[in-house]
């Protein structure tokens, strides 16, 4: 079991989700978002906000086209927890109490990160028709797009209600437009940026 003196917060979402700008903004915020992060195609978003690493571990265990596990998923659990307690380490260092993990392909692990990690939990959610027009302007796999959100939201719901976990659902545009909703958010993961840090962060979502 990972030491529990940093707080682990995982945002689940669906490709086009807007999860890049909630990631950003809490990285601002004082987060950690454990870098290198994985670059996109995309000019609008090229910081993906995706600890690389944990892309990386991510497919090799869930296959991107499918989003059926491939046959070493099971290794995925070893490298989590060892690359977890690295980057805790790493947090404290840059002086952090909370990491925020971002991925699509993380729901369809959610037994691992739940026992390993005992995350909070960050439900963001947009409508299937935006995301679709998102993945169809970035020129990704439909699995990235309205299909794949179908298939990952009843992922979330299930292992969610299944396992009785508490979660914050958050919608993207009330996150971007309201900042009461931003402030809810923060306060959800006890997250409390000074003045400077939470101007920074406003700033860099406009």
């Amino acid at each position: 079991m990972v030491s529990a003196d940093v707080r682990v917060v995982v945002l689940l979402t669906a490709w086009g989700a807007g999860s890049s700008a909630v990631a950003g903004f809490l990285d601002a915020c004082g987060a950690y978002t454990c870098p290198p992060h994985h670059s996109t195609n995309d000019p609008r978003t090229p910081n993906s906000y995706e600890p690389a690493a944990l892309q990386q571990a991510l497919a090799d265990a869930i296959d991107e086209t499918t989003l059926q596990p491939k046959s070493n998923a099971g290794a995925f659990a070893d490298f989590f927890e060892s690359w977890l307690t690295e980057e805790k380490a790493k947090a404290a260092r840059n002086g952090s109490d909370t990491i925020v993990l971002k991925h699509a392909l993380q729901v369809f692990l959610l037994p691992a990160l739940d026992r390993i990690a005992m995350p909070e939990y960050i439900v963001i959610t947009r409508p299937y028709p935006t995301i679709e027009q998102t993945r169809q302007r970035r020129g990704w796999h439909s699995t990235q797009g309205e299909a794949g959100a179908k298939i990952i939201y009843n992922a979330i719901y299930s292992y969610m209600h299944g396992a009785e976990k508490p979660y914050l659902a958050m919608p993207f545009d009330r996150f971007r437009n309201d900042a009461a909703a931003r402030s809810k958010l923060l306060q959800y993961i006890d997250l409390e940026p000074g003045p400077d840090a939470l101007a920074k962060a406003e700033a860099w979502l406009t």
